[in-house]
């Protein structure tokens, strides 16, 4: 097999994984993805932004924003309407989305969106001659190849943030047809992924140091190719948010991240030394950790012999002042994610060195350690579930491996589509051409025996780190783990075992989390995609939070019959929320004019409640005195009154202190 034939290989091999895996589990996982698979299907299904409508099937989404009663994606919407043409061909062959055909819509969204993209890049590069351990690299061992398997934007905003710089920076003479599509690239990216304004912006302010005598006008003709994307962002976000310069970050609906956003301009701030550490170095996010090869390429940026070129410095200005910039975010670990999302933007920048083959000379063992630990870092998460919550400080070992070794639980693929059972047997092909990969680019090595041990150094090390035990195996991260499998694997009572356990030992703050955990698990199996293929797909149970939703609607649409026959079906329907339900259905008793039952309600749930309820729970102790005053039993009142208040000492629930403030008044 001669260089060129295993160089093409590569590309082979990633198609193959790529398409081989489908990283979509059941019941979502994912709230990034899945607001953008809601707004492309909006625009096909209903020819709107708004995407409420699909709140039965997918359930509530935190990465959305609101406005009065509408909802919509608040991401930029450039990769949604890249999808929207290929929704639409699906559509008449699968019909409108339901539980069982959500993944075949959203796979070929990420395919066009993420793997596409960095595909057309690999096979570009392959044309420029770029070595087998380039193409790899760009391919297997840096984050770019877990987000090009999923339906983010960030990559493909890197691959158009790329382009603009390859289009401004590689001709000796630029051409007004280069900067134009310099422009329309760049401003594609910006509309896909906001913060690629940042690198877009150091690459227009580079044209400020090229000749003279044109740059007045590349710099016309470069923001002349992005105007329109400009126009149309203005245009969207009035529609929208009611002002051109409004953006869905001022109207996050999730509480958490709305607060993020009022921080800085859109959530970014001052760069921080804690968000320095995460993002390039910490096990939890650091680029560097998850792809020290990328020492080398910044060693080899800093050593180039082009280095006092016009393009050289712009490529390191805007990795450097991109990098800055977003280690100001106000949450800079990105959510539920692998490795540092907001940087992706700038891997293709940080590997051109090696695209340019300025890594040739270096050495071989160095190589060969940093690539096998690159490769590896970046290829287990997508072997499971890879989105890990920031909590884990160690998602290799206590969060990815742990799922593997003590859940067997692997990405579902093709190989379940045809019939295989999920497990290590339909994981196998993918880890058969990881290995073909790893021989391809030692037999492509100046020195593959210095390579190779390299390589062999690096396993051992990845090998140790996840052999390490109780790494962090700390009881809240066990349950954390238990609770993510029971939502998107295979439930089997792993919370409501350790809620058993937990009671028994009067741990309230275990018992809190874990009836929250409880709650979330239920409310998360209600929703699509189904079972598959962890299981035989049922038809999807119901959410908790759904069903109060639906009793106070009924009840303020004055059907109250309705709402306390949702409220009684769901109290035993759902043990760990009955109390809560119960509550709810003492309301409707009293607002009604019942206070009898409302009474005989709130005495009955009254021995179940403790510090760890949750607050509509505790809210029935206030109920309950309330009721008891007005019916002139003051003495039992007052015991209830000291009842709430003792309960809720620690609670940070804003209803529950507004309530303590209440009976400080009166």
């Amino acid at each position: 097999m001669g260089p060129n034939d295993r160089r093409a290989f590569i590309l082979i091999i990633y198609t193959f994984i790529a398409v081989y895996l489908i990283p979509i589990f059941p019941h979502g996982g994912s709230a990034n993805e899945l607001t953008r698979w809601a707004t492309a299907a909006s625009i096909v299904e209903r020819g709107s932004f708004e995407i409420s409508w699909t709140e039965p099937l997918i359930g509530p989404n935190v990465d959305t924003a609101k406005v009065g009663t509408s909802l919509y994606s608040n991401k930029a919407p450039g990769t949604a309407l890249v999808a929207v043409p290929f929704y639409a061909l699906l559509r008449p062959f699968i019909g409108p989305p339901d539980a069982s055909n959500i993944r075949v819509s959203w796979y070929v969204m990420r395919i066009v969106t993420a793997t596409l993209p960095l595909l057309i890049l690999g096979i570009w590069l392959y044309f420029r001659e770029v070595d087998e351990i380039g193409l790899a690299t760009l391919l297997f061992a840096t984050p770019l190849f877990i987000y090009s398997l999923l339906f983010f934007s960030h990559l493909f905003a890197a691959i158009l943030v790329y382009l603009a710089f390859r289009l401004l920076y590689d001709a000796r003479y630029l051409q007004p047809l280069r900067c134009i599509l310099a422009g329309l690239a760049a401003g594609f990216a910006v509309i896909s992924e906001f913060p690629a304004v940042f690198p877009i912006a150091i690459l227009g302010a580079g044209l400020l140091f090229t000749d003279k005598t044109e740059r007045k006008m590349r710099i016309f003709y470069f923001l002349l190719g992005g105007m329109p994307f400009l126009v149309f962002l203005l245009i969207y976000n009035n529609a929208l948010f009611g002002s051109p310069l409004a953006f869905s970050y001022g109207y996050e609906s999730f509480p958490e991240w709305a607060e993020v956003a009022g921080q800085g301009v859109f959530g970014i701030g001052v760069p921080t030394l804690s968000n320095i550490y995460l993002l390039l170095f910490s096990p939890s996010r650091g680029l560097f950790f998850f792809a020290p090869l990328l020492l080398l390429a910044m060693t080899a940026l800093w050593r180039s012999p082009e280095k006092k070129t016009v393009r050289h410095r712009v490529k390191f200005a805007a990795i450097i002042i991109t990098a800055l910039i977003l280690c100001g975010h106000g949450a800079a670990h990105g959510g539920w994610a692998a490795g540092p999302r907001y940087l992706v933007l700038i891997l293709p920048l940080m590997l051109d060195s090696m695209f340019d083959g300025e890594l040739y000379d270096s050495s071989n063992i160095w190589q060969g350690f940093l690539f096998a630990v690159s490769f590896l870092m970046c290829t287990l998460p997508l072997l499971t579930f890879p989105f890990a919550p920031p909590e884990f400080r160690f998602p290799h070992n206590d969060f990815w491996f742990a799922f593997v070794l003590s859940e067997g639980w692997f990405t579902p693929n093709l190989g379940n589509v045809v019939g295989i059972p999920h497990g290590i047997l339909s994981i196998l092909p993918v880890l058969a051409a990881l290995m073909a990969v790893a021989a391809i680019v030692i037999l492509g090595m100046r020195r593959p025996k210095r390579f190779t041990i390299g390589a062999s150094l690096g396993l051992a090390l990845f090998a140790i780190y996840l052999a390490v035990p109780n790494l962090e195996d700390a009881e809240g991260l066990r349950l954390r783990r238990a609770s993510i499998a029971e939502r998107y694997f295979i439930p089997t009572g792993r919370v409501y075992e350790a809620r058993i356990a937990a009671e028994e030992k009067m741990d309230h703050t275990a018992i809190a989390n874990l009836s929250r955990n409880q709650w979330l698990i239920a409310d998360a199996r209600a929703y699509a995609p189904n079972d598959f293929p962890y299981l035989d797909p049922t038809q999807l149970g119901k959410s908790p939070t759904a069903m109060v939703r639906k009793a106070a609607e009924a009840q303020a649409a004055g059907r109250s019959a309705e709402a306390e026959q949702i409220l009684t079906a769901a109290s035993a329907e759902f043990p760990f929320a009955a109390c809560d339900m119960r509550t709810n259905l003492a309301v409707i008793y009293y607002t009604t004019g019942r206070k009898e039952p409302a009474l005989t309600e709130l005495e009955a749930i009254r021995p179940a409640v403790g510090p760890a309820s949750r607050p509509d729970c505790l809210r029935s102790i206030f109920l309950l005195g309330s009721l008891y005053r007005e019916l002139g039993r003051e003495q039992q009142a007052v015991k209830a009154f000291t009842d709430f208040n003792s309960l809720t000492a620690n609670s940070k629930d804003p209803q529950i202190n507004a309530l303590r403030r209440q009976l400080e008044l009166k």
